[in-house]
């Protein structure tokens, strides 16, 4: 039962990053579900890596949190444009 709120709670994070980064991006909406998870996981997962090979000190959590929020930024904008070309070929056909 553990693993399934760690879980849950590693999805509500991701999608939390994926809405706050969709302010910023045009074109995506709160109910697109599916770019905002993939943008707040790829954001959240190279954000941590980054920061761990930088070592950012403990009390600069902040820093850490911020690169991976400005990732999640920059994939949801690569996502949304894939997500656009996606739905324009869609309705062509």
């Amino acid at each position: 039962m553990g693993t399934i709120w760690a879980v849950i709670s590693l999805l509500s994070v991701w999608l939390l990053y994926g809405l706050f980064a969709s302010f910023f991006i045009k074109g995506i909406t709160s109910r697109d579900a599916i770019p905002l998870l993939l943008s707040g996981m790829m954001g959240g997962a190279i954000g941590g890596q980054l920061s761990q090979l930088m070592e950012i000190p403990t009390y600069l959590w902040w820093m850490s949190e911020l690169m991976k929020f400005l990732l999640t930024i920059l994939s949801l904008y690569i996502i949304s444009i894939y997500w656009k070309k996606r739905k324009n070929k869609k309705s062509k056909t």
